[in-house]
């Protein structure tokens, strides 16, 4: 069927009819022949079908509203003129015929401007005829014909920026769960979990925990990934057509996800440095083993445990602190352990420090730490999903393998059950204290990881009618459960090490946060036999988590800008790759000098915790309220077949707003509690 198009978007005028014959071809052609339409009523009644079924074949007419200006034609004679693709976008093939335009613009057919160029349009294959005289279209022969629009060359259809550029796609299905999964299950699953649980009334914690699952990530979570995979767009485009007012969210997401760049990237560079100095333990012993350095102070106390038994049982007898020598300390206001002085004045240094006065100069061993892990983000990154999709399959399903070889190592060690024990101990009582569902929102909220724009970046790649409730639903469960199975990992060797040291497990945790990877969980290691191959395969384990989630952070920023700014940046990614990775390391370098661990804190704790709870809780009322919940779960309608239940409109209408509202007030009230102190 054929119809003419004017110059806003609207046929106005049917113009022809298609009439099936027979034909000498081997297929099943169809010869069609253009025929004037009589009625405006036969142009709805014929041309809607063929549009509706050409509409879910993907092509989608309404996008077409204005291209560059047509060249003028020299000649009035010239044969019609043919451009074929079977998959390319109806704009993208009317760009390539700029040398068919007129002066005049038409509205006419046939008989009303024969001087006026037609373009025919088939959609089977989307084949463009281009006739002079506009007396009657050039017959078309094709073995499926849906729709033939008849459109005057004066009429300008536009050339989506990112239409000249397609769109690639996960090769496999696995590998975008990898991707989510890897990133969602970073380091906060390896020393966060365990002790937010153990804090906050051990088996007790698992109620709000759940509770908020259920009703606040999950759905922030589903949300992130049904966006994407519909409007298949990144951090900046996708708000043209959410709701172009919050499009300053893709700004606030980029500049979050460079913040983070600059300290996490650090954090996973010590594991570099650690995974590097464990191999010393193959000549001798490792290096945060014992007092024996130049770094250690006369203060410092063996991770060896009958080193530190026998010192122990020097003070009782003497009531004097001795070092491991057994010479009297002095100006000792405390022991420290020698993982504890490993890290702070062999890794970090920072005695040499003053504050954010004088962070002192950049140890050139953490910057090339840092080094390395710019490295190899840039070569998972270069190529977009191709490459990325290739190496979750070691960073995602690494870390799994080695943290059931350390449970198993762990369960078997003397005094595991202490940990265990108090690792799900209940304390029912806490369920009372508001800070305990607070400290379950934010566990929640930072593990799974919406309004990073990472989940809008991976499941843009997807396919249209991929299940993306089924995978936020796996996705999520298999992040809870490895939060789990790492605090039976992480507690199972802390009440070893409790046992051995006659400690309790209060005095062994103290307050620590990441120091957890870097002072306690080294001290057990160090406990150990084989104590050299455990630390390389937990440290292994900790670059494989965390570069995992970098992966995802940067490849927001990029698949956002590419989409915003194809032309620049889309056609030459590999470059635009290597470029944002140099100025995040640059902008990182601060955090390797000897004060960077103050800035580390600063940007985890205070920089990007409130804004990034910001900007979820704006971009979810602008979801939910703005382009509004019925019409988000229509969408998820069409790319799934089933709409979203009642129990998620809701949830995400009126529960997660408030989730997320009463999450960054008291997040914000702590905060200015913590500077008043």
């Amino acid at each position: 069927m054929s119809s003419t198009t004017s110059g806003n978007s609207t046929m106005s005028k049917f113009l022809s009819k298609k009439t099936s014959s027979a034909s000498n071809s081997s297929t099943s052609g169809t010869n069609t022949n253009t025929q004037r339409a009589t009625s405006d009523d036969d142009m709805i009644h014929s041309v809607q079908a063929p549009l509706a079924r050409e509409s879910s074949s993907g092509f989608n007419y309404q996008t077409l509203t204005e291209t560059s200006p047509l060249a003028e034609s020299k000649s009035k004679t010239r044969p019609p003129v043919r451009s074929l693709s079977s998959n390319a976008e109806l704009g993208y093939h009317l760009h390539q015929i700029k040398n068919l335009n007129k002066r005049r613009p038409t509205l006419g057919g046939d008989d009303r401007n024969k001087n006026e160029d037609r373009i025919h349009l088939t959609s089977s294959n989307l084949k463009i005829v281009c006739n002079e005289n506009g007396k009657q279209a050039s017959t078309v022969e094709l073995q499926t014909i849906e729709a033939n629009i008849d459109l005057l060359a004066s009429w300008k259809p536009p050339i989506p920026p990112q239409a000249a550029i397609p769109r690639d796609a996960w090769d496999h299905k696995i590998e975008f769960l990898l991707a989510v999964i890897g990133y969602a299950v970073d380091l906060g699953n390896v020393w966060r979990f365990p002790t937010t649980v153990y804090k906050n009334g051990g088996g007790a914690f698992f109620i709000p925990y759940f509770i908020l699952l259920i009703f606040g990530g999950l759905p922030l979570f589903y949300m992130e990934l049904a966006l994407g995979q519909y409007h298949r767009a990144g951090v900046f485009t996708i708000w043209k057509h959410i709701c172009p007012l919050v499009k300053g969210i893709g700004w606030a997401t980029v500049l979050i996800n460079f913040m983070t760049a600059t300290f996490y990237n650090t954090i996973i560079s010590w594991a570099v440095y650690y995974l590097v100095m464990s191999f010393n333990g193959l000549r001798t012993e490792l290096p945060w083993k014992s007092c024996d350095h130049e770094w250690n102070t006369k203060c410092c106390v063996a991770a060896d445990v009958k080193q530190y038994e026998y010192l122990s049982q020097l003070m009782n007898l003497t009531d004097k602190k001795f070092n491991i020598s057994g010479e009297p300390t002095k100006n000792c206001t405390r022991l420290v352990y020698s993982t504890e002085e490993y890290f702070y004045r062999r890794l970090q240094e920072v005695d040499k420090a003053d504050g954010f006065n004088n962070l002192g100069k950049i140890k050139w061993e953490l910057a090339i730490s840092l080094l390395v892990v710019f490295v190899l983000v840039y070569f998972a990154l270069w190529k977009g999903i191709k490459s990325s999709g290739k190496a979750v399959w070691i960073t995602a399903i690494a870390p799994y393998a080695v943290l059931f070889i350390l449970l198993i190592r762990g369960v078997t060690l003397s005094g595991s059950s202490i940990g265990i024990k108090y690792y799900l101990r209940p304390n029912m009582e806490l369920l009372k204290d508001f800070s305990i569902w607070n400290a379950a929102a934010t566990q929640i909220f930072f593990s799974l990881g919406p309004g990073f724009g990472v989940l809008l970046a991976l499941s843009s790649y997807n396919k249209f009618n991929n299940n993306c409730y089924r995978d936020a639903l796996v996705t999520s469960t298999i992040n809870c459960a490895t939060s789990i199975l790492a605090g039976f990992v992480i507690f199972s060797t802390l009440g070893h090490m409790a046992s051995v040291s006659r400690k309790t497990i209060e005095e062994v945790i103290e307050d620590k946060g990441s120091e957890l990877v870097f002072i306690v969980y080294p001290h057990t290691i160090a406990l150990m036999n084989w104590s050299t191959l455990w630390a390389v395969l937990f440290f292994f384990m900790v670059i494989t988590l965390g570069i995992d989630s970098t992966f995802g952070g940067l490849e927001s920023i990029i698949t956002g800008l590419c989409d915003e700014f194809p032309n620049l940046f889309g056609r030459h990614r590999s470059l635009f790759v290597l470029g944002v990775l140099i100025i995040c390391y640059l902008g990182a370098l601060p955090t390797c000098t000897y004060g960077g661990d103050y800035i580390v804190t600063l940007m985890n704790e205070i920089a990007v915790a409130p804004a990034i709870l910001l900007v979820v809780f704006i971009e979810c009322i602008a979801v939910s309220w703005f382009y509004g919940v019925n019409r988000f779960s229509f969408d998820i309608k069409s790319m799934i077949g089933s709409r979203p239940s009642l129990f998620w409109r809701v949830i995400w209408y009126l529960i997660s707003p408030i989730f997320l509202f009463v999450s960054e007030y008291f997040l914000n009230f702590l905060i200015i509690n913590l500077r008043m102190i």
